[in-house]
């Protein structure tokens, strides 16, 4: 049995959506156990109303949530929160992963203080996947987890995004390229340039395959597996790509309205747009990974449906059943002979 923590009490939908997500999941994985943190008398009154059996879920008290305006440094000292005891069941290996769809930075900040870092990673990154013309997904790291970056922030996003999409998404030798305003080496800010200068240096030693720097308008070409960036630029982007799907719909909605012809059209080519659109509904991917903490963490949207929550314990799930931190952790030493220094950069690479 895989345990899978469930952060009851997050999101902007309430503790319904959260529960119902996670009687939906243990349905559909038979080797699945759920524990739920948050008020435990309110979990019992919605498992009792969705008559969930109590041999495959657990609850786990949790007097306080986390608000979204609160600080998340502040909220992860907090050891009373659903968050915080979520995590905190992974680090007493009660459980085999956590997932919350609330305060994501709360998440972020309890993960590394209370699970640490692997050795070899400075810092967080949040793996989310897209979809590309190919058909197949493209995982883009960092979405959010830390907005400045430095070259070896984003060559250690490199590696472990690579060992995620080997072993979740079953790449054999995924193409990791860094995102930047033109192919050319020379093309991009400074930290991008000496990221770039390190990626082809070291490629061979790290075991990646790094295929140089992507522009924007070829990130859902599927010309890469891993697309490399800062939380900052990775957050906005993470952001447009998911308003595509409302907004393709209200137009879609629209458009037929114009005439009759123009209704009998949307109805012969609406399963066809169905599929296509469903690639960017985000109910569909569920959650992203939070990477580069010594633990199975997954964070969702705040407004995540019971479907979209469901998919997140279910890709935790997986996670934890290849045992990712162990993989990571085997990545992350091939970092250790790269002269990287973490704290001082001694590090350099020549930029021209």
């Amino acid at each position: 049995m895989v345990t899978v923590a469930v952060d009851a009490a997050g999101g902007d939908k309430g503790m319904l959506v959260n529960i119902e997500a996670a009687y939906r999941a243990i349905k559909r994985v038979p080797k699945l156990k759920i524990v739920l943190v948050g008020h435990q008398a309110k979990i019992k009154e919605h498992l009792t109303q969705l008559n969930v059996p109590s041999d495959r879920v657990e609850i786990v008290h949790a007097e306080k949530t986390v608000g979204m305006g609160s600080s998340a440094i502040e909220a992860a000292r907090d050891s009373e929160t659903s968050i915080a005891k979520g995590i905190e069941l992974i680090r007493q290996r009660q459980a085999d992963a956590f997932i919350s769809v609330g305060h994501t930075g709360a998440v972020a900040a309890s993960a590394v203080l209370r699970l640490g870092m692997l050795n070899g990673i400075e810092r967080p990154g949040i793996l989310a996947l897209f979809p590309t013309m190919g058909g197949h997904q493209i995982a883009v790291i960092d979405v959010g987890a830390t907005t400045d970056c430095k070259p070896h922030n984003l060559v250690q996003f490199a590696v472990i995004g690579s060992e995620y999409v080997k072993h979740l998404l079953g790449y054999e030798n995924p193409k990791i390229g860094l995102l930047s305003i033109g192919e050319e080496p020379s093309k991009g800010n400074a930290v991008v340039k000496k990221a770039h200068a390190i990626l082809k240096e070291s490629a061979e030693t790290l075991g990646i395959n790094f295929v140089g720097n992507i522009e924007g308008r070829d990130i859902l070409s599927g010309n890469v597996d891993v697309l490399v960036c800062d939380g900052f630029v990775g957050n906005i982007l993470l952001k447009y790509t998911e308003s595509i799907y409302s907004i393709v719909k209200q137009l879609m909605h629209k458009g037929r309205r114009i005439s009759i012809l123009s209704l009998i059209g949307f109805a012969f080519l609406y399963p066809a747009i169905r599929r296509t659109l469903r690639n960017y509904n985000y109910a569909e991917y569920g959650g992203a990974p939070l990477l580069g903490v010594d633990g199975n963490i997954i964070v969702g949207h705040g407004l995540s449906s019971s479907k979209a929550i469901q998919n997140a314990i279910i890709m935790a799930y997986e996670m934890a059943l290849v045992n990712l931190p162990l993989e990571l952790r085997r990545a992350a030493k091939k970092l250790e002979v790269l002269n990287i220094e973490v704290k001082n950069s001694r590090h350099r690479v020549k930029v021209t």
